[in-house]
């Protein structure tokens, strides 16, 4: 268990939410996390033991991120990742 990353967990900001209603920026701290772990390949228990969470709550976020971002699943979220990190597929 990581210590520090259970503390920067614990400490996120609360206040008041001023965001878009879909797109990258309308994502929470959270469901940017959940989001960044899930398009490297990781599965919603390892995400959940990464960010002190359960099983449950990882599952709601990818729904939310899913919703906000217009995608259907991991590999949309995925090539959506990668485009707004600039990397390309190079099987394609």
């Amino acid at each position: 268990m990581d210590l520090r990353a259970a503390a920067a967990y614990a400490a996120r900001a609360r206040g008041p939410r001023r965001r878009p209603e879909s797109g990258w920026e309308s994502l929470t701290p959270a469901e940017r996390s959940v989001a960044e772990y899930a398009a490297q390949g990781l599965s919603n228990p390892e995400i959940a033991t990464r960010l002190f969470v359960s099983r449950g709550t990882v599952k709601t976020h990818l729904a939310h991120i899913y919703a906000k971002l217009h995608v259907a699943n991991r590999t949309e979220l995925a090539g959506l990742a990668a485009e707004r990190l600039g990397r390309h597929d190079p099987a394609t």
